[in-house]
């Protein structure tokens, strides 16, 4: 079996815990601090589990999440893993007939879908990161037009607008961690399409959610570009 996992801003990767293989336990603070949590926020609670990973901060309560809603969103979300149940458990909860309810059903039950609010969650997150990305691309240009005015000469008046830059990229990188626009090497969910469409899509995809990183390759360019510079004067 194969628990759910999430990876931190850290780049770590922590296993939610199970509630009878058929629930992930999900931290209501993580839910509330992650945009990429924020649909588990319209599921019920649940009490605080026992044995959890350190890591993980149930003080403010868990939230009963259903293991096919969070594998749902684990194919779509690049730090989150699906819960994979070893095949016996499975074979298991497929032959046992579910118990007959006299309960008139709930349409909370009945949907278990996250609702309008997680949905605009979402989309306000990935516009952010978007943002930011185009911002750290605006960077990268600003440090290629900087390097290109200092070919003649280094002046106080250069050196002072280069550090502006430096502190416009550590303003984006605070930024980028605030909203979650932590980037990921790999997606823990299922391997992407191969194909020359899906590769393009990929690398636009990854430019458009990992601002950190271009906002690391900006600083690298400036910084080798200005050392270089300074030693071929």
């Amino acid at each position: 079996m194969n628990l759910p996992r999430y990876r931190t801003l850290d780049g770590d990767e922590v296993e939610l815990p199970l509630a009878m293989d058929r629930w992930v336990l999900v931290p209501r603070t993580l839910a509330r601090f992650d945009p990429e949590l924020a649909w588990t926020l319209d599921y019920e609670d649940a009490p605080e589990p026992e044995d959890a990973d350190p890591r993980l901060d149930f003080s403010g309560g868990a939230l009963l999440v259903p293991v096919e809603r969070w594998n749902e969103h684990a194919a779509l979300e690049p730090n989150l893993a699906p819960c994979r149940l070893a095949a016996s458990v499975a074979t298991a909860r497929a032959i046992l007939p579910s118990p007959v309810s006299t309960v008139a059903p709930n349409s909370r039950d009945e949907d278990e879908r996250p609702t309008v609010g997680g949905s605009v969650a979402r989309v306000v997150a990935r516009a952010a990161t978007t943002a930011l990305a185009a911002l750290a691309l605006g960077y990268v240009v600003a440090v290629g037009a900087w390097l290109w005015s200092l070919r003649h000469q280094i002046s106080g008046p250069d050196v002072s607008t280069g550090l502006l830059l430096i502190g416009a990229a550590m303003l984006l990188a605070w930024l980028a961690g605030v909203a979650g626009a932590v980037p990921g090497v790999r997606s823990l969910a299922s391997p992407r399409s191969h194909d020359g469409n899906g590769r393009g899509a990929s690398v636009c995809h990854r430019l458009t959610d990992h601002p950190l990183a271009i906002l690391r390759l900006g600083l690298a360019l400036q910084f080798a570009g200005f050392l270089a510079l300074v030693a071929i004067r």
